[in-house]
């Protein structure tokens, strides 16, 4: 029956989400990312490969390799909590040493001479926690991206011609993505 017909059924719906992001903070911990921020983000998205077999002039294909592709979100670049700081600092906590820094390792300064790895970089975003909602705010679906860090970060364009909002555009890679169904979708065949 389709959904339209009957009140008890409604589609999912764009606008209704939360994108959690729990380990962006400032160096301090003093300011973090807020989810009344995001502004948009792609649900994950997965590519099986395919590998074909040729046999007496006919040509077979097998289902291989499976490629989560990259999930990007868009957040509103706030004063506070300050989005270009908690970027920043995500990026330093992901093993990244500016060149000053960099001196400090040959100075005997107590730096290590670190690089980004990809412990620290999960480590600096959390997991990255895609919350879909229902009309009444229940939550419908949860998709959590394992292993995620930050592969692309644009802190927006200046301009004098706009009175736009200033957003940040950001670019995770994950090795793969977790969905469990939420209680309001069971509440909703309950009825």
């Amino acid at each position: 029956m389709p959904f339209w017909t009957s009140a008890l059924s409604e589609p999912r719906r764009a606008h209704r989400f939360l994108l959690s992001l729990p380990n962006l903070t400032s160096a301090d911990s003093s300011v973090a990312y807020e989810q009344y921020l995001a502004k948009k983000v792609t649900k994950p998205s997965f590519q099986v490969s395919d590998q074909p077999h040729k046999f007496l002039g006919n040509t077979y294909y097998y289902p291989g390799i499976v490629t989560w592709q990259p999930v990007s979100a868009v957040i509103v670049n706030a004063i506070n909590p300050d989005g270009n700081q908690i970027i920043y600092d995500a990026l330093e906590k992901s093993g990244y040493l500016k060149p000053t820094t960099q001196a400090q390792v040959f100075d005997n300064a107590g730096v290590l001479p670190g690089t980004i790895n990809k412990f620290d970089s999960v480590r600096a975003l959390g997991n990255v926690v895609m919350e879909e909602l229902n009309g009444e705010g229940g939550l419908i679906g949860t998709w959590t991206l394992e292993n995620a860090f930050i592969t692309d970060a644009k802190f927006g364009d200046l301009d004098y011609d706009t009175d736009a909002l200033l957003n940040i555009d950001l670019t995770f890679r994950y090795d793969w993505a977790e969905y469990v169904s939420g209680p309001a979708v069971a509440a909703a065949t309950d009825l």
